[in-house]
């Protein structure tokens, strides 16, 4: 099937000209106002621009994602899976949608996307939502006297940061285990490939509280390097190439916890 350019007479998707970070449930324009041309290897042409942003930038964020931590956190399981499912399900109805999306964003051919990249970040919502529903903890007695409980509580505020090769989908690896087990998130696309993660956002944002998942957009130097050193966060993960993982875990063992 052919599918018409976004923004073209009869697309299935569409951009603005110019996309704000996604904090506390809004769009927000970065702190210092720059940005940088975001270019579809489909044309080799720009086609929006996305936030550069800067270590106040990911402040703004992790606030957002301290102040909805405690609220999230008490969300009962049976909610917060249920979450999930609706996400997934509005992805679904959606999926020719991101799929275009993502093929625009990354270039990769949109077969793959309609029949891997988005069937599968579908599959993972409700995959997390079933895990959580099962998840139990355990109590052993020690001696007569002395009996262990096991609890799973969240972490808190975790940072997330995404590949270019499958930008949609490394994303919702990180996003649904965070989310249904109570973590609030900070999370910065790849530079290369925002724009499949920002219409996701703008897709489920409605069915999550203000704060909960955060996005902000930028170079690894700038806010992947804030987000990495950031004493506020409980975790970071990472996917992306062997140097920078190197780094990020230098980063990360100043912040043991």
């Amino acid at each position: 099937m052919i599918y018409a350019n976004p923004n073209t007479q009869g697309s299935l998707t569409s951009y603005e000209s110019r996309y704000g970070n996604y904090i506390n449930g809004g769009w927000v324009a970065p702190v210092k106002g720059q940005y940088f041309t975001n270019v579809s290897p489909v044309t080799g042409e720009g086609f929006c621009e996305i936030p550069r942003s800067t270590e106040e930038d990911i402040n703004l964020a992790l606030d957002a994602a301290h102040a909805a931590k405690d609220a999230w956190a008490k969300t009962s399981v049976s909610a917060r899976s249920n979450i999930l499912l609706k996400i997934a399900d509005r992805l679904e109805q959606n999926l020719e949608m991101m799929a275009v999306a993502e093929t625009w964003d990354n270039g990769k051919a949109v077969r793959e996307t309609l029949n891997a990249d988005v069937p599968l970040a579908i599959d993972h919502f409700r995959y997390y939502a079933g895990c959580i529903r099962a998840q139990e903890g355990t109590m052993g007695e020690i001696d007569d006297t002395t009996v262990s409980y096991q609890f799973h509580e969240p972490l808190g505020v975790v940072g997330q940061i995404i590949p270019w090769n499958f930008p949609l989908l490394m994303a919702v690896w990180k996003i649904a285990p965070a989310l249904v087990t109570g973590n609030c998130i900070v999370l910065k696309p790849a530079e290369q490939t925002p724009y499949s993660i920002l219409k996701l956002v703008e897709l489920i944002g409605d069915l999550l509280p203000p704060g909960v998942l955060n996005v902000v957009n930028g170079y690894g130097k700038e806010a992947g390097q804030a987000l990495a050193t950031s004493k506020r966060i409980q975790k970071i993960a990472f996917t992306g190439s062997t140097p920078v993982g190197a780094h990020i875990l230098k980063c990360a063992a100043e912040n043991i916890i």
